[in-house]
């Protein structure tokens, strides 16, 4: 069950650049931006200053009880992100995911360092679905996905169930069903298709 990190903010709001914007990085971010520029600016900020404004950002409600709806339903809660795998790492902590994917960032001696690993692509979401979907036993195709951004294609191309939540036309067009809602559980319905067809 992997989840994108911007369906789980308030809607209209993009996680990397909210909290980039909240700790005074210059620029902004984008995945289709220079990736040693994008991890540069991050150089000197500290780790715990990241998870500060992490915990300040406006979070969709529900997240939590997701998560654990999807644990009591035999549903394994994946975080899969094109953002830096810090702000994975905090929200796979916070709500209780399982992992998380997204772009490495380094740091040292509780600091970013600015420097990072490879660039992290939708095509390396895809294979990290696919890779982590195996580590747990299960096809692709007997997973889902909920997502909300224009990258989150190939995403729900790689799975079984693709729900688009608060997503644009363009994004619902690569879904199987679409949800509107304020609160995260509003998907849950939608999830126990998955539920019903292990039955």
């Amino acid at each position: 069950m992997f989840f994108s990190v911007d369906c789980i903010l308030v809607r209209g709001s993009s996680l990397s650049r909210l909290v980039e914007e909240r700790l005074g990085l210059s620029g902004a971010s984008s995945v289709h931006e220079s990736h040693s520029f994008d991890a540069a600016r991050w150089a000197g900020i500290p780790e715990n200053a990241l998870h500060t404004q992490l915990a300040r950002l406006p979070m969709l409600p529900g997240i939590e009880e997701t998560t654990q709806w999807c644990w009591s339903s035999g549903l394994v809660p994946i975080i899969s992100s094109l953002t830096w795998t810090p702000i994975g790492a905090h929200l796979a902590e916070r709500f209780g995911f399982h992992s998380y994917s997204g772009r490495c960032l380094d740091a040292r001696n509780g600091r970013f360092t600015g420097q990072a690993g490879y660039p992290y692509t939708p095509t390396d979401q895809v294979e990290f679905v696919r890779r982590r979907a195996d580590d747990l036993g299960a096809a692709p195709q007997a997973c889902a996905a909920v997502g909300a951004c224009p990258t989150d294609g190939l995403l729900f191309d790689s799975v079984g169930l693709a729900i688009a939540f608060n997503a644009s036309p363009e994004v619902s067009a690569h879904a199987t069903t679409s949800v509107e809602g304020e609160d995260l559980r509003a998907v849950i319905p939608a999830l126990q298709r998955l539920t019903v067809s292990r039955v």
